[in-house]
């Protein structure tokens, strides 16, 4: 599909090279997709004070936003998630700018990726007290958007329930990989007995340790490699296999090692799985997830078993590592980078 005469497309996000951040590279992936696979150019508009023009990648254009779309916009896609344009994340003014834009220029057909919706927690937490804010905000931004797609069928299912305009068309596309993909990827069979995971994802589900070194103990690796920052973890923990601390890497960096690992340990509430781009680099990799929580309910058409495996289950079982990893596959084709570009361009041009 090539682009529509005329279209002027420019995604607005929260940050964006060289800040870190993940919906500021799923925002580059998708729009270097949408200009190889589809014929579509666009452009950035930063909101975060702290981004730098001068240091941005020279494609695709960007700059900073102004509370408006440059003249000639014909289309504004918006990557939402509240904390990432305010820090209690109930962005109001933003809120404030979209029903102005609307008002003022109602030539500009707007569609929003939600990320994320809104937070909660404890009556001791400021998510609780924020969360009705943050949920007003979501809903006027859904209200004033053409088009909705989110990372998960619970989010459309929120939204479809009180915004009677989108009842029945918001499209649920979990994330794609923004660490590469390998749909050529060998079985886990034919590699080595390889565990990766992020440092950071250890910190996260077992501050003592104790389930890492029975994840250890259970699988008996031939090797640990801890990507990104690496949590302090005791040597004895890896009863004394040997363990690769990389530290930062880029993508394609960490994708070399994804294409030669047999396990890839996840952190993730099985709810929101749909939002995990951990989750979807193994599986776009063929590594088979071992997920911490994987006992609760899964979310996504997900099954404890036949895309992943629950850290529960190891010891206890012997699974067919090859049938799982090719389910995951299975599982992430259809919202990956190529499929996921071609469903946002039927959704840019009103198809």
């Amino acid at each position: 599909m090539g682009a529509s005469p005329g279209i002027s497309l420019w995604v607005l996000t929260s940050r964006f090279a060289p800040q870190p951040c993940g919906i500021g590279e799923y925002t580059q992936c998708l729009l270097s997709q949408l200009r190889e696979r589809q014929g579509i150019e666009g452009g950035v508009l930063v909101a975060s004070p702290q981004w730098e023009p001068e240091k941005a990648p020279a494609m695709p254009r960007s700059q900073r936003w102004t509370g408006s779309p440059p003249e000639g916009t014909k289309v504004l896609m918006l990557q939402y998630s509240g904390y990432g344009y305010a820090k209690r994340g109930a962005p109001v003014g933003l809120a404030m700018q979209i029903r102005r834009m609307r008002r003022e220029r109602p030539e500009i057909r707007l569609v929003t990726m939600f990320h994320e919706l809104f937070a909660y927690g404890p009556p001791t937490s400021s998510a609780f007290w924020l969360s009705p804010l943050q949920r007003w905000v979501a809903l006027s931004l859904a209200r004033h958007s053409d088009q909705v797609i989110t990372n998960r069928a619970g989010s459309a299912r929120w939204l479809e329930n009180r915004v009677s305009a989108h009842r029945g068309t918001i499209h649920a596309s979990p994330v794609f990989s923004n660490l590469g993909e390998a749909p050529d990827a060998s079985a886990p069979s034919q590699r080595e007995a390889h565990l990766v995971f992020f440092g950071y994802q250890a910190e996260l589900w077992d501050v003592g340790f104790g389930g890492l070194r029975r994840v250890i103990e259970a699988l008996k690796p031939a090797g640990v490699t801890i990507l990104g920052r690496s949590a302090e973890i005791p040597s004895e923990v890896f009863g004394g296999i040997p363990v690769t601390r990389t530290g930062y890497l880029g993508a394609e960096e960490v994708s070399t090692i994804l294409r030669t690992a047999r396990w890839g340990l996840v952190a993730y509430h099985p709810e929101y799985l749909g939002k995990s781009g951990l989750l979807a680099a193994f599986m776009a990799h063929g590594v088979v997830p071992l997920l911490v929580d994987g006992h609760l309910p899964l979310s996504e058409g997900l099954e404890r078993g036949v895309h992943l495996l629950a850290v529960n289950d190891l010891g206890s079982t012997t699974p067919d590592l090859d049938a799982i990893s090719a389910a995951g596959q299975q599982w992430y084709r259809p919202h990956n980078r190529e499929n996921t570009a071609a469903a946002f361009a039927k959704l840019l041009v009103g198809a």
